[in-house]
């Protein structure tokens, strides 16, 4: 009985400790890949745009290893990100569209920034109607954001499109409703700041304040750089140099647009690159200095024709990076399922090894008698491990030789049982024989000790 106990103690520690280790493993890899996700924020807020697609390489490559679609989404995010910096939006937009699909499975806490996400892409291609359409969206699903950031950033963004549409009154509304949101939260609440100070300054331009405008702008650079938020500090660049230059300050207008230009140079923002040079170019045919105006108007037309030529190659690399991601997917999953059937195969031969035990105990145990129909039982039993401990060790090979076909599997399959199936009757049989002699000597020997007992108590 002792050994039986201990066998059963073998095995249940045995299968503790490779769940343990299983799942010391996902932490790990969680934890790395929440680490590399806020590195690449990072990178992403502080303008360092060369240096996240390594990173969105292992975010991506962990994301499908884990197999949880909050880590998808990030890992989406994430690569849209940096084709949004880059002025990619074709791109950025596809994977952002994968991240909300990743969203809508299992991750509808971020439906709300996800949606929001996309309505600001159609902002930046000036489709209004489109992203009013998902920035309203995006408030619909504001009850499921754990976080908040996702409500903010809806809301500074609609305040900036109802400008666009010529109601500033409803633009001060949605503002004012992010500036208090964001007072409430601590997650992404220097860059969601960031993005309503230049808001405010964008509302304040329609509702005529100039005052209120300087005063917003000049703020949120000032806040950009003490927190080293380039890229809103690029935007505000963008945005502010513009409203000077439509206000005939030329001075200030130059100045800032020239910073605007260096920023997007470093960024690699070529639209940021394409507004200044555009602005520059006025700016120095305003006061009529042709050489540097021409030198403006040449680098904006160099940065058209790659920006146009980048969306042509865009097309054909997007497909490309598809294909990338279907087969690292591809490649995730031929891992993950490698996993899976090395730890079926030890299943079962640790259930192979419970019953072999389980009969050898029977088999040499003095003082147990067995049902032979017990032995049919956990014979059948163990047949059935056996057959699928052979299949999932022979499966990759048989495969491969077959090249997936059912129907050859299914013969070798068949051949695998017909030499199985005797070998097993042969063995229970032997094993059934072997009890019955056992089980006799038990009755012939308690029979034995009766006799004598009785024979003594008669004397």
């Amino acid at each position: 009985m002792k050994v039986f106990a201990l066998t059963l103690a073998f095995i249940f520690v045995s299968t503790a400790t490779l769940f343990s280790q299983q799942e010391e493993s996902e932490k790990h890899d969680q934890q790395v890949f929440d680490s590399l996700f806020q590195k690449v924020l990072i990178y992403y807020h502080s303008g360092q745009i060369d240096s996240m697609p390594h990173i969105n390489r292992q975010l991506l490559e962990l994301a499908q290893k884990l197999d949880a679609d909050s880590d998808r989404f990030h890992a989406y995010n994430a690569i849209s990100n940096y084709f949004y910096a880059e002025s990619d939006f074709g791109k950025s937009l596809n994977y952002m569209q994968k991240a909300a699909d990743n969203a809508e499975k299992g991750y509808r806490e971020r439906l709300s920034m996800v949606y929001g996400n996309i309505g600001i892409h159609y902002g930046a291609l000036d489709n209004v109607q489109l992203s009013l359409h998902y920035l309203r969206k995006a408030q619909q699903y504001a009850n499921l954001d754990k976080r908040g950031d996702g409500r903010i950033s809806a809301d500074s963004h609609l305040a900036v499109l109802y400008c666009k549409l010529n109601e500033p009154d409803s633009a001060l509304k949605y503002i004012e409703l992010a500036e208090r949101l964001n007072r409430g939260t601590r997650i992404e609440h220097d860059f969601s700041q960031a993005n309503i100070l230049m808001a405010y300054g964008q509302v304040y331009e329609y509702l005529k304040e100039p005052e209120l405008v300087n005063y917003y702008y000049r703020k949120g650079l000032r806040f950009c750089d003490s927190l080293n938020l380039k890229l809103a500090h690029l935007n505000i660049l963008r945005v502010y140099s513009r409203y000077l230059f439509d206000h005939g300050q030329n001075g200030a207008s130059k100045r800032y647009a020239i910073l605007a230009y260096a920023d997007g140079k470093t960024m690699g923002s070529k639209k940021a690159i394409i507004e200044a040079t555009d602005l520059l170019y006025h700016l120095y045919e305003r006061q009529q200095q042709e050489d540097s105006a021409f030198f403006y108007l040449r680098a904006n037309h160099l940065y058209q024709d790659s920006l146009l030529q980048q969306q042509k190659i865009g097309q054909l690399q997007l497909i490309i990076v598809n294909q990338q991601i279907k087969e690292t997917e591809q490649s995730a999953k031929a891992v993950e399922d490698a996993e899976q059937r090395r730890h079926n195969i030890q299943y079962a031969a640790m259930a192979f090894g419970l019953i072999f035990l389980t009969t050898i105990f029977l088999l040499l145990s003095r003082t147990i008698i067995v049902n032979t129909r017990l032995i049919e039982i956990v014979g059948v039993i163990g047949l059935l491990i056996v057959f699928e401990f052979i299949y999932l060790v022979l499966h990759p090979f048989l495969s491969d030789v077959t090249h997936g076909s059912p129907l050859l599997m299914l013969l070798i399959l068949v051949l695998v049982a017909a030499v199985v199936v005797p070998l097993h009757h042969r063995l229970e049989g032997w094993i059934t024989h072997k009890l019955v002699e056992k089980n006799k000597a038990i009755r012939l020997a308690a029979a034995k000790r009766t006799i004598e007992k009785l024979e003594a108590e008669g004397e």
